[in-house]
């Protein structure tokens, strides 16, 4: 009985193994089939190449990527990197490789696949990446004729470019899919010869008559039967990197405004740049009916202030002005000297500008380069005694960064979502900009040599809430830090705190001698950056019984005096709180810049 159950059990240890083992494979097969990125159908990526290592494949990709902007890099589930001039449907797709072939313009042993091995995309010169997805396959998608060399298919409508508006961009984008979310492969003046291929709503894609293809508003293209190329089309080159320069003119007073109709745009909303032009990064999707104040304008492109502080730059065809408030005595007619029906207003100078509306800038006291700032404070704590300054602190320091041309980002009594949410939105700004600045108001802590920011609705009852409940300062200043950017980060953040001291006695006797008072000193590291502490590392800072703290009090008597360098003024916001502290609190700043540096000249 005994060996007739041993043998009983080997038996079923024997299927167990089998059963485990058919369930891996099928499990495998399973996340294997999820990872595809298949076009379907009979569709199929039209491979040139293959390389052993990304930056290999990312090389050669890129050589293929002047002429044909679908090109895209795929990860195999064999190692290897796939390169894809993008996916075609059959049978026109290897009548369009023949002939690509025969002309030398892609090796002989190129093929389709139907994209089973590929896992993800890791690099697009359309800019769209990762695994499978509707704009993954719209942006990638050939629109080539379907037969001989690459050219315009027979049925394929002759157009060209017209409508511009000679006083803004004058000018049309070639993009890589069908939206401005998709990247620029040329602009294309005036006249400019084109083949349409197909439609995607309002867009079209269109071949140029260097061969190149893909999509154009069409608004901006017009066709006409019969209509035939001047013998000398225009020129079509690629996108400058500096389009001539617009002057930059205020609006005095600002001007408030509203996100009109977007209908006619081809998108859903209206892009918030950083810069006045396309060119420059995309820092916020406005939707219809957004309220905005109209600061400067620059060519077609209007500077905007957003009700959350955020300033940025908006194309001004989709901009309405708000209706101004009717008073009583609209009625009454103004009656003033005779003057010529067009003559233009005098031109006003910086210094009447800024005496005019204190609250914009004076240009002409400002460096040049783009100025971005992410202010948060955090008061309303709810496991904790409200403080109440910090919301008072960042609130008047954004005022006045504003005048000193900052596009500020703000966050007031923020929890953790939200506090990853705005921090999320600054990184993204500041991709491009010249001065990165931070400062925070409120709970922080350090453990272990490092330092953590302390959002509203943290408890820090476990060993867990640091890594799930704070946002960590390290990783907030590594994005920061970047190469020919100048950075200042500026915390008024090391209040006694009663979160750190509870936190402290959840981990232990063995870990809570690693949380200390006050905040450690981080390293500048070899970055262009200024970090400036309320006090001494590992010290307490006073709230203060004014509407401010003493740091952020004497800050602001200093940041905005004209011809103050940033290091001499940190010396003298030390002075003037060690005086108004009575010696019982002393700031502490560590400077790796490497020039100097003045919020005003």
């Amino acid at each position: 009985m005994h060996r007739h159950g041993s043998r009983a059990a080997r038996h079923l240890t024997t299927f167990g193994f089998f059963l485990v083992s058919a369930l891996c494979l099928l499990v495998i097969s399973l996340q294997e089939a999820r990872a595809a990125v298949m076009p379907g159908g009979n569709g199929g990526w039209l491979v040139v190449a293959s390389r052993p290592s990304a930056p290999e494949a990312i090389s050669t990709a890129r050589g293929f990527a002047g002429r044909f902007p679908q090109t895209t890099v795929f990860q195999s589930n064999n190692g290897w990197f796939a390169i894809s001039l993008g996916w075609m449907t059959q049978p026109g797709g290897n009548r369009y490789r023949a002939s690509l072939i025969a002309s030398g313009a892609i090796p002989g042993d190129s093929y389709f696949h139907n994209g089973q091995r590929f896992q993800f995309a890791i690099w697009s010169a359309t800019g769209v990446t990762g695994g499978a997805s509707q704009s993954l396959f719209a942006s990638t998608r050939i629109a080539a004729p379907p037969s001989g060399t690459p050219g315009p298919a027979p049925s394929a409508q002759h157009a060209y470019v017209t409508g511009l508006d000679p006083t803004g961009d004058n000018f049309l984008s070639l993009r890589t899919g069908p939206g401005t979310r998709y990247r620029e492969i040329v602009r294309m003046g005036m006249n400019t010869s084109l083949t349409i291929l197909g439609r995607s709503g309002s867009w079209l894609n269109v071949a140029l008559s260097d061969g190149r293809t893909g999509w154009a508003y069409g608004k901006y293209v017009s066709t006409v039967p019969g209509y035939t190329a001047s013998p000398a089309p225009p020129t079509v080159a690629p996108a400058p990197a500096a389009p001539a320069t617009v002057a930059k003119r205020s609006i005095t007073p600002p001007r408030r405004g509203i996100v009109g109709d977007l209908s006619a745009s081809g998108d859903s909303f209206l892009s918030l740049r950083a810069g006045a032009g396309t060119r420059f990064a995309e820092i916020a999707r406005l939707l219809q009916g957004t309220d905005v104040t109209m600061l400067a304008q620059q060519g077609a492109w209007f500077e905007v202030e957003l009700s959350n502080g955020m300033r940025g730059w908006a194309y001004g065809r989709y901009l309405d002005a708000a209706r101004p408030q009717q008073s009583a005595s609209t009625n009454v007619p103004t009656i003033g000297p005779d003057k010529p029906q067009d003559a233009p207003p005098p031109p006003a100078s910086s210094s009447e500008l800024t005496q005019s509306n204190p609250n914009l800038p004076d240009l002409g006291a400002l460096p040049e380069g783009k100025r971005v700032a992410l202010v948060i404070g955090n008061s309303a704590y709810e496991h904790a005694p409200v403080l109440p300054n910090p919301k008072n602190d960042a609130t008047d320091l954004m005022e006045s960064l504003k005048r000193l041309g900052f596009t500020v980002i703000l966050g007031l009594d923020q929890s953790k979502v939200a506090m990853e949410g705005t921090v999320r939105d600054y990184v993204r700004a500041i991709q491009d900009a010249d001065v990165a600045l931070f400062f925070y108001a409120g709970h922080a802590m350090q453990l272990s040599g490092r330092n953590y920011l302390i959002p509203i609705d943290a408890k820090l009852e476990d060993q867990t809430a640091v890594d799930f409940e704070t946002i960590e300062l390290g990783t907030l200043l590594d994005y920061m830090n970047a190469p020919g950017r100048l950075s200042i980060a500026l915390l008024d953040a090391c209040r006694d705190n009663p979160l750190s001291r509870r936190f402290s006695r959840s981990l232990g006797v063995s870990r809570s001698s690693q949380v200390e008072r006050g905040l450690a000193a981080p390293q500048a590291g070899g970055g262009n950056i200024l970090i400036g502490f309320a006090t001494a590392p590992g010290e307490v800072a006073l709230d203060g019984d004014e509407d401010n703290s003493p740091f952020t009090t004497a800050l602001l008597s200093h940041i905005e005096t004209p011809g103050l360098e940033i290091e001499i003024m940190m010396k003298r916001v030390k002075a003037d709180v060690y005086d108004s502290t009575r010696g019982t609190q002393s700031p502490w700043h560590n400077s790796a810049l490497r020039r100097e540096f003045y919020f005003r000249k």
